[in-house]
């Protein structure tokens, strides 16, 4: 079965190639099923705020990249959106003097 063709990116896959079924399921569910699909290695998370939101996101590029080491080194798959958290990474990372000489940032 082919993917449906998206409606945002004709020559890409987005949520909107998803089965209409998927869709439906996922506009059902609430906060609390929401909670509830957290398990190991999977942790649903709701901050009250965008700011809020904003800075945890900066701060798992920073955890991660603190990892790092020559031997093991981290990287980070940037986001296609939302971007907002990326000038707090940085401001971050220039205040605390975090070396990323084993740190990687993939984006688009």
């Amino acid at each position: 079965m082919s993917r449906k063709l998206s409606s945002l990116a004709p020559a890409w896959w987005d949520y909107t190639t998803l089965d209409t079924s998927i869709i439906e399921a996922a506009a059902k569910l609430t906060p609390e099923k929401l909670l509830k699909l957290s398990r190991p290695g999977f942790k649903v998370v709701f901050y009250d705020t965008l700011e809020d939101f904003y800075c945890a996101e900066a701060l798992e590029y920073i955890h991660a990249w603190k990892q790092a080491t020559p031997d093991n080194p981290a990287g980070i798959c940037g986001p296609i959106g939302p971007t907002e958290q990326l000038p707090l990474v940085a401001r971050i990372v220039n205040e605390t003097g975090l070396k990323l000489h084993d740190a990687h940032f993939w984006g688009r």
